[in-house]
């Protein structure tokens, strides 16, 4: 019986596993620059006593209380540059129901997002953005998987607001959505 569950559990482990786990590798690396958000930072947001007659300001604090993670990792390094390529490309293919949302080639740069569904058309589940090329001079790969109830109408400003690499793309995705 202790084989079995064993068996068992040893099966279900990796369906279990997210996409912060497929990146978590980076975190540690000496070239790669890594930012991590976790639930609790969004709940210590989320009391905040901000202006409670802001819509803005309530409209932010509804879309970081609906957030689960957000990670970023970015590096200089082409050979772990190819690493990270290599493991979006791996955690793409394996992840059931992660689909592409968008590509987008300019001005030096590719990206891709991707994302699994959520409770409607514009919310997901999970934003993965996979970023290569010349930002601000510099050859760089950015990987960046947000986690949550996602609102795609409202996560541009917040990761505008953040500074990330990627955020005009996203306002061009939200702005897609809205029309």
């Amino acid at each position: 019986m202790k084989k079995v569950i064993l068996l068992i559990a040893l099966l279900v482990t990796p369906f279990l596993m997210s996409a912060q786990d497929a990146f978590d590798v980076f975190e540690d690396e000496n070239d790669v620059t890594s930012v991590v958000v976790t639930k609790n930072m969004f709940k210590l947001l989320g009391k905040m006593d901000l202006n409670s007659t802001d819509p803005e300001a309530k409209e932010y604090l509804e879309l970081v209380n609906n957030l689960d993670n957000i990670k970023i990792f970015t590096t200089e390094n082409p050979s772990v540059a190819t690493r990270m390529d290599a493991s979006v490309k791996s955690y793409v293919a394996s992840s059931k129901g992660l689909s592409e949302l968008m590509r987008v080639k300019d001005d030096g740069k590719n990206i891709k997002f991707y994302s699994k569904e959520g409770s409607d058309e514009n919310h997901v589940k999970e934003l993965l953005m996979h970023l290569t090329g010349n930002i601000d001079g510099k050859e760089r790969t950015v990987i960046m998987s947000i986690t949550g109830n996602i609102d795609l109408k409202k996560i541009s400003k917040l990761t505008k607001d953040l500074n990330m690499p990627g955020s005009d793309e996203l306002k061009n995705l939200e702005n897609n959505k809205k029309s």
